[in-house]
């Protein structure tokens, strides 16, 4: 039987799916486990590990999708901080593995995005736009039924949208008041410490708050916790009206660990953006990814699937 595995890595676990005729058969994680002074190698060899011991006796490998935390052009990642990779040609490496297998690498969050697109909550929507809530903020876009990845491979770096630009936030890329800085699981916790400094609230109670602590303070009625659902949901909205301005997607979609958080965060997030989107675009669908840690495997596998098809 033919098959195609799609590859999500990350800086705490590696996802792998199997798929055969479409359907996804097996998906496993694998700790990230990698060795600083040859952090290429030490994940190269946990894929083809991991690939080796699940192709089974009937199987072909035809076509392997790798997403990688970093942008991605012409099969060469041109850097991934969190996995400590600089320029990394990763599909001409795989294909010294699997010479008779069709390699594509792609960046996570576009894995993401294409993964909702087709097989989640995206609904094929023409023109979408995804943003990852997660340890950072990611995001992808989708025109006119094709992912649109920017001339260097890295558009879509929508947590770099800078909406206090001046005295905002100093952000790990240099710059600073980046969305990522306010609307990731890092920023909302940020906000939660230093809303929580003096107030009676059960975010107190907590060491090291988690987003999860937030949302449940909020959901009993905590004063601090609702405050700092208000204000990410605020933040974000920022950034979702700005891209939405710019182009008018037909879909916005919320994906990402923080996205688990439901309509608590949703729902503010859709009241705000309507008061700061232009006035044409403020009915503009928002809605919570479905796929969840699975999306970036989905959309490993679709760009693998669309090259061999486009080739037959």
């Amino acid at each position: 039987m033919k098959c195609i595995f799609g590859i999500d890595v990350g800086g705490t676990s590696i996802k792998f799916g199997k798929f055969i005729n479409g359907e996804l058969v097996l998906s496993f994680d694998a700790r990230t486990i990698i060795d600083p002074n040859d952090a290429v190698n030490s994940i190269i060899n946990i894929i083809t590990k991991a690939i080796d011991v699940n192709i089974g006796k009937d199987d072909e490998l035809i076509g392997i999708g790798i997403a990688v935390p970093g942008p991605v052009n012409n099969g060469v990642v041109l850097g991934a901080e969190n996995i400590y990779w600089g320029e990394v040609e990763i599909e001409k490496i795989l294909r010294e593995h699997y010479p008779n297998c069709e390699i594509v690498a792609i960046n996570d969050a576009n894995a993401a995005t294409l993964g909702e697109w087709y097989y989640g909550s995206g609904n094929k929507k023409s023109n979408l736009v995804m943003v990852t809530l997660g340890t950072g903020i990611g995001g992808g876009i989708i025109i006119n039924n094709k992912l649109y990845v920017g001339s260097l491979g890295a558009a879509g770096e929508i947590g770099h949208i800078r909406i206090f630009p001046f005295k905002g936030r100093p952000c790990s890329c240099g710059l600073s008041g980046c969305l990522e800085q306010y609307a990731s699981a890092t920023g909302i916790r940020r906000t939660a410490y230093g809303l929580r400094k003096g107030k009676d609230t059960v975010l107190n109670e907590k060491g090291r708050i988690g987003v999860r602590d937030i949302v449940d303070g909020a959901v009993a009625g905590d004063e601090v916790a609702i405050s700092v659902i208000d204000k990410t949901a605020y933040y974000l909205a920022i950034g979702l009206a700005t891209i939405a301005n710019t182009l008018n997607p037909d879909l916005i979609l919320i994906g990402g660990g923080v996205s688990k958080s439901g309509d608590i965060l949703l729902n503010p997030v859709k009241k705000y953006f309507k008061e700061m989107a232009f006035y044409s675009i403020k009915d503009t669908e928002i809605a919570l990814a479905t796929l969840y840690n699975k999306a970036g495997i989905f959309g490993a596998y679709y760009v693998v699937w669309e090259k061999i098809s486009d080739v037959r």
